[in-house]
């Protein structure tokens, strides 16, 4: 939360990263747990993948990899996905509302 209040200027913070940063890290998470299950190594290989992906997707959200370590950890299966949009889409929604009442903030920055 505190990259959208403190640094709504950064890359880290618009929306195509937390969006986009939010769903593929915990669809990539919930991918290889159904397959694999829950197990220290199948942790730390989600989070280098996740990372790994989200660098060549353009798409880094630090919190993001935090969702595919809980969605692991949690075990809570494919609706834990339907909460991860929902929660990010309301996240920027209120983001925006927020930083654009001053004049002196705008945020989003760019969408894509």
């Amino acid at each position: 939360m505190s990259l959208f209040f403190g640094a709504h200027k950064s890359l880290l913070s618009q929306p195509r990263n937390v969006i986009g940063g939010h769903i593929i890290s915990t669809t990539i998470a919930l991918i290889i747990w159904s397959i694999f299950g829950k197990s220290l190594f199948i942790i730390g290989l989600v989070l280098a993948i996740v990372l790994i992906i989200m660098t060549f997707t353009k798409t880094v959200h630090p919190p993001a990899a935090a969702s595919a370590i809980v969605s692991i950890n949690s075990q809570a299966g494919w609706g834990f996905l339907t909460s991860i949009v929902i929660g990010t889409l309301l996240l920027v929604l209120i983001s925006m509302i927020y930083n654009n009442l001053f004049q002196t903030r705008q945020y989003p920055k760019h969408w894509f």
